[in-house]
């Protein structure tokens, strides 16, 4: 199983261009589940991905001929998952903006009027005749449960904010701000204030369009083709219950792999450093952070009497991995990419403690350490110009497998 390291052959560059749609917290490199998928399925399988993110392996398990099959309680995550496992056709969704803009321009004095309606910590985003009316007109009228509206939201919520280029023009529509996550408001407002930042007046629908066609740029590298491009599925569920709602929609012994990243020990609020994208989707900071907390999913198991983050981790993946034994075919895999908490083996403490309170109904195989380019959480210290903390070093990819 060393092997699957070989995953590195395959450069980051030579993917699609639809996997940086929208920078997200804790996402893994395209070429790890593109070399499993590759390894251990055949064309037409059905691969998870239970804690999806941004739709790296769903969307590389379409890309390459299998049914790809995403789940994430973040609503910014199941928006962007949804986005790549369906895709709609390029001219459909220029189509679309084109049509959108035409009916902004006939509310356009509507929009402009009711900028005073925005909240303060938006409106310091963006200029206000022009930019900022048209995103309040996209975040009332997109259609999430519609295929190309929902595409529009997810290329919109990648070019939400971000940095400017030295010439002070920019792809994206806001003040000049990193695109990977969002500060706190009172962060940026001082920001703002210490660096004399200028908003851009920006034609959203035109940014829009430049977006969706670079998207769809084909390159040169057979990481990047589409050709055998398939359909896939998303679930908007905690990622036990995205296993029962597998059994009910694909039946026993369907899933031919797993792979997937289960949110960091240390708990990343990514309601609260995705706010501004989860205002454009009208969803609650706060509540996303509760739903999304792996430690708010695992009070609802039986048996959970403390608040240590430790254990109630242990116990909540123990309660996932024999979720899975039902849905996996036998003799199929699951690798579950883990990082390491500053001086804590999270893989191995946690397989340890599984062992040793009741075991798993799949078999152990191994657990490989590796250092994953993890490039957003390098940028994660530096992008506010703060000094760099302890973060993940060292992930490791525990290898379970189903067997009688």
């Amino acid at each position: 199983m060393k092997d699957i390291l070989n995953y590195k052959n395959y450069s980051y560059n030579n993917f699609s261009y639809l996997h940086g749609m929208t920078a997200y917290l804790a996402m893994f490199p395209p070429n790890i589940p593109n070399y499993l998928i590759n390894n251990f399925s055949q064309i037409g399988d059905l691969i998870l991905d239970p804690f999806s993110g941004r739709g790296t392996t769903p969307f590389e398990a379409c890309r390459n001929g299998r049914i790809g099959i995403g789940n994430d309680l973040n609503p910014l995550a199941f928006c962007l998952t949804k986005s790549k496992i369906n895709l709609p056709k390029i001219s459909n969704i220029l189509k679309r903006i084109s049509l959108l803009k035409n009916l902004y321009y006939e509310q356009e004095e509507y929009y402009i009027n009711s900028v005073n309606l925005i909240a303060e910590d938006i409106k310091m985003l963006y200029e206000e005749t022009t930019t900022l009316p048209q995103l309040f007109f996209l975040k009332n009228t997109l259609n999430r449960h519609r295929k190309v509206d929902n595409f529009i939201l997810a290329v919109l919520t990648g070019i939400m904010h971000g940095k400017h280029r030295k010439d002070g023009t920019s792809i994206y529509c806001s003040i000049d701000m990193p695109n990977t996550f969002s500060m706190s408001p009172n962060y940026i407002k001082k920001f703002i204030e210490t660096h004399r930042l200028q908003k851009i007046k920006q034609n959203v629908f035109d940014l829009l369009a430049d977006r969706v066609n670079k998207l769809f740029r084909i390159k040169n590298y057979d990481e990047s083709r589409m050709n055998e491009y398939s359909k896939g599925y998303c679930f908007n569920k905690d990622a036990i219950e995205c296993s029962n709602a597998i059994l009910k929609k694909y039946g026993k012994n369907s899933i031919q792999l797993i792979v997937t990243s289960p949110p960091y020990l240390k708990n990343i609020n990514y309601g609260k450093y995705n706010w501004i994208r989860l205002w454009l989707l009208n969803e609650d900071v706060k509540k996303v952070d509760t739903d999304v907390s792996i430690y708010h999913q695992a009070q609802k198991i039986r048996g959970i009497k403390d608040n240590l983050p430790f254990k109630q981790y242990a116990i909540y993946m123990q309660n996932l991995f024999n979720s899975w034994y039902d849905i996996l075919k036998l003799g199929s895999y699951a690798f579950v990419v883990i990082g390491d908490v500053e001086k804590q083996n999270l893989a191995n403490d946690t397989w340890n403690f599984i062992e040793n309170n009741g075991g798993c109904k799949l078999k152990y195989i191994d657990i490989i350490a590796d250092n994953i380019e993890e490039k957003c959480l390098k940028k994660v210290t530096r992008i506010w110009g703060k000094k760099s903390g302890k973060a993940t070093k060292i992930d490791r990819i525990l290898i379970l497998k189903k067997e009688i």
